[in-house]
């Protein structure tokens, strides 16, 4: 099993503290910070982390803000997974915590279905469990379930883009797989507000089973097809940056207007050289920490919110500097 080093603790520790001076969004959820007097568990607890993969950024950051946490209240972190986006890879991971009886599992589903059976083993062994990101349909069996607003955060970028485009067109949505709570959520998001926009016409929504190739062709056989398009919502970073090359590749960056979701840094670098808009970034490091809290919080007793959506940071060039602590980091 991994476990942070601790260099890597101290760089989390120095990253906690940027992320106190947001108060307000701490207050929120009703979080503290390590600002605060230093809390230690009444025992040692062991807690695991799975994330929906182990390389990307996103869940690097949640596992960042998961060991900061760790730290704080004097408890151990494993922090390991499968390196690629696969129910048949991840399930083994709980198989092995729940063999190594750890006190409490956090986890990132990779299907909101199929997930279930592993994490019900989970419970029945008596471990807690508690879903950071994503989530499973029966969340009967989750003392927590810790994740963005991601239904806004597709609003938002709907609302976004028919400014920007000036309310009228034809616009495409380029997704990940079906069957994961998250991105089904901005979506569905995209496609609830783009209904108070009567003159512009969603006319594709593609999926590109997480490769940005695919949905680099997918950008360019909607612009074949709708050579009009004002406009495509990427709802990961691989949607998103796919979806930026693909429009760059037909010369209409500019005129087709890309927004993405996630402050991956590829993401990031294709907002500064204009290919995106905007993006939509969460706040992973806040959810890693949160889940560790709750889950010290539910072995001891206490009561946790059964659910928790922590608000987007919408990014463009403009603002970009003054939101880069939501960057998401891409080492431990």
């Amino acid at each position: 099993m991994r476990m942070l080093s601790p260099s890597r603790r101290t760089r989390a520790a120095a990253w906690l503290t940027a992320v106190a001076s947001g108060a307000t969004l701490l207050a929120t959820v009703g979080a503290t910070t390590g600002a605060a007097p230093v809390r230690h568990a009444a025992k040692h607890y062991t807690i695991a982390l799975i994330p929906g993969l182990t390389t990307d950024p996103f869940y690097i950051s949640m596992g960042i803000g998961a060991e900061a946490a760790a730290k704080k209240l004097g408890v151990t972190l494993l922090w390991q997974g499968a390196p690629t986006w696969s129910v048949s890879q991840q399930t083994p991971y709980v198989a092995a915590m729940v063999s190594r009886h750890v006190n409490a599992i956090l986890i990132a589903p990779t299907d909101v279905k199929q997930l279930i059976p592993p994490i019900r083993n989970a419970v029945k062994a008596g471990i807690p469990v508690i879903t950071v990101d994503t989530t499973i349909a029966d969340q009967s069996l989750l003392k927590s379930a810790i994740t963005s607003n991601n239904f806004q955060g597709g609003e938002v970028a709907a609302k976004m883009m028919a400014q920007q485009i000036g309310g009228k067109g034809e616009v495409a949505v380029i997704n990940t797989l079906p069957g994961i709570s998250t991105t089904d959520a901005r979506q569905a998001g995209f496609v609830a507000e783009m209904k108070h926009f009567p003159n512009i016409k969603i006319v594709a929504m593609e999926y590109d089973n997480d490769q940005q190739t695919t949905a680099e062709t997918d950008a360019q056989h909607i612009l074949l097809r709708y050579p009009g398009l004002k406009g495509i919502f990427g709802t990961n970073l691989y949607s998103a940056v796919g979806a930026a090359a693909g429009v760059e590749q037909a010369g209409k960056i500019g005129a087709v207007k890309v927004f993405g979701y996630d402050a991956e840094p590829l993401e990031v670098q294709d907002l500064q050289k204009g290919l995106l808009s905007a993006i939509v970034a969460q706040k992973p490091y806040l959810e890693g920490y949160l889940g560790v809290e709750y889950a010290v919080d539910v072995l001891e007793g206490k009561s946790v919110p059964k659910s928790v959506q922590l608000p987007n940071v919408v990014i463009t060039r403009a603002n970009l500097k003054a939101n880069a602590q939501w960057i998401y980091k891409t080492h431990l």
